[in-house]
């Protein structure tokens, strides 16, 4: 027994006083609830008697306010209602009843009484006010003279005194009780303190083993946090605080890091990345946290293209539907804002055009020029292959230069001509034909995207030129047969009036013919 005592007599001595902390922690937990109790009792018991003595002022307010306005028969001396008598003694035995019921307190005999009392009181007072009211001071005084205070006073007398006892009896239990804990709490810190303090000092030479470990484990925590988290590149042992520290912060700059950039701070930097640590974070957390952001970004820049893309198609939409009526208007409107969209600074648009001696031979024909805000009118043909645009037309694909032939065109300017940085042919298919094609010149390069819009505008406005195109022609045939019709119109009005007059002078002859057979049959008598 003795050799099992002296083997785990600390791991005894650890229990014991763990048992002792739990106990002391219960006996606080229940000493406050001891002490709540007492104050809540404490507390329940003066409002016991507080209302009580309210249900006496109640009766006093009657009292007080009917002799007054006995006395001096004006209505401010009635300060106290018949409605807020009845009203007071309603909440004052509303709140008693619900502080007995809490209390467990019950008076069967006095408590009854004591409301009837309460209630035929106010009735008195509602009887003498209203008396009073009427000038009939004999009823106010017959009612004075019964005098139902002095039957009333030794039944609330002797219901107070009984509930005043309980009351008080209700709180010296309860600080009894406070007080018991109390005395309990001091025998259990006093065994705490005789069997912890060996405990302590076997727990403090226990904690100089622990700190060795705790240092390796730190070590080990800076390495994990350099090899997931990030690394900066410095190999000193800094101290536990600086190793949590660092960990804790390398954390909430990942945390912020992510929330920038999932805010749209592309531009945000991680703190403490140079160049000379860069490759040694490219597989940890931060290194991971930096590509994401790339890629991130990217996307963001895509969707940006896309939205930018899909305005300009809806803008260009809005503005064929407005000028969709006429080739050169259609032509002029598109090549504008094409032009102006794009930031370019000289556009023009060369549609298909059939030759009017014959149908199989086909032109590029300038139909709208756009340049530093101000229409160009230029009266320009091109045969296909003719030229980069009868080239493009010949090839049907998007041609994009950097390196601008010699002289081919020029930008006019308040500082003189220069010479276009890119130029852009692009061909405008509709139903897989090309319609007609657009040349952009520009200062800046034309990105991948901005081409590819270039391209599918292109299609709006191809179908847009080719509607237009048939309207026209259906425009036109429909005002030559408007035109044959009048023609028709005509020839029959010219031909009623010329039968008209045939028959007029048909109808002349024959009257004439008439006359004259008249006259030889009188020469002939």
């Amino acid at each position: 027994m003795r050799k099992f005592l002296n083997k785990h007599l600390i791991s005894i001595a650890i229990y014991a006083v763990s048992a002792l902390i739990l106990l002391s922690v219960i006996l606080s937990f229940y000493n406050k609830k001891v002490m709540s109790d007492a104050l809540e009792t404490q507390k329940q018991a003066d409002m016991v008697v507080r209302v009580s003595e309210n249900t006496l002022l109640n009766i006093r307010q009657m009292d007080i306010s009917a002799r007054g306005y006995a006395l001096i028969r004006e209505d401010g001396f009635l300060f106290w209602s018949v409605a807020d008598a009845r009203r007071e003694n309603r909440e004052n035995f509303k709140t008693l009843d619900s502080l007995f019921a809490i209390q467990g307190y019950s008076d069967p005999v006095n408590y009854p009484k004591l409301k009837t009392g309460f209630k035929k009181y106010a009735d008195m007072y509602e009887e003498m006010v209203k008396h009073l009211k009427n000038d009939d001071l004999e009823a106010y005084k017959e009612i004075l003279r019964n005098d139902f205070g002095r039957t009333f006073w030794p039944i609330n007398a002797a219901f107070t005194s009984r509930l005043y006892d309980f009351e008080d009896k209700l709180v010296e239990k309860a600080q009894d009780r406070y007080e018991g804990a109390i005395f309990q709490n001091t025998i259990i810190q006093l065994l705490l303190l005789l069997i912890g303090l060996p405990t302590l000092i076997f727990i403090l030479i226990k904690l100089r083993k622990d700190e060795k470990n705790r240092t390796a484990l730190l070590l080990n925590l800076r390495e994990n946090n350099k090899k997931y988290l990030f690394n900066d590149g410095d190999t000193r042992f800094r101290g536990a605080a600086k190793i949590l520290n660092g960990s804790i912060d390398n954390l909430k700059k990942a945390a912020l890091y992510v929330k920038k950039v999932a805010s749209g701070e592309y531009d945000v930097q991680w703190e403490g990345m140079t160049e000379e640590n860069r490759e040694l974070n490219k597989e940890n957390l931060a290194g991971q946290l930096i590509e994401m952001k790339k890629q991130m970004q990217l996307a963001d820049i895509e969707n940006k293209k896309r939205i930018w893309s899909t305005e300009g198609l809806s803008k260009l939409t809005e503005i064929i539907r407005n000028s969709e009526q006429d080739t050169k208007d259609l032509t002029f409107q598109s090549t504008k804002y094409l032009t102006e969209y794009l930031g370019a600074q000289q556009g023009s648009l060369f549609i298909l055009v059939q030759d009017e001696d014959d149908e199989n031979q086909k032109h590029l024909e300038l139909s709208a020029a756009y340049a530093f805000d101000r229409r160009k009118f230029l009266d320009k043909k091109l045969e296909i292959g003719q030229g980069l645009v009868g080239q493009t037309y010949r090839e049907r694909e998007t041609l994009l230069l950097t390196e601008i032939p010699q002289n081919y065109t020029f930008i006019k300017s308040g500082l003189g001509d220069s010479t276009p940085t890119c130029l852009a042919v692009v061909p405008m298919l509709y139903n897989d034909n090309v319609q007609a094609l657009i040349e952009l010149a520009s200062f800046k390069k034309f990105e991948k995207h901005e081409v590819e819009f270039l391209e599918k505008a292109g299609e709006y406005v191809a179908s847009a030129i080719a509607t237009t195109q048939n309207n026209e022609k259906t425009r036109i045939l429909l005002e030559q047969m408007q035109q044959q019709a009048e023609e028709m119109r005509a020839q029959e009005e010219e031909l009623r009036q010329n039968m008209e007059e045939l028959e007029a002078t048909q109808e002349e002859m024959r009257r004439k013919e008439k006359m004259m057979e008249e006259k030889m049959q009188n020469s002939d008598n």
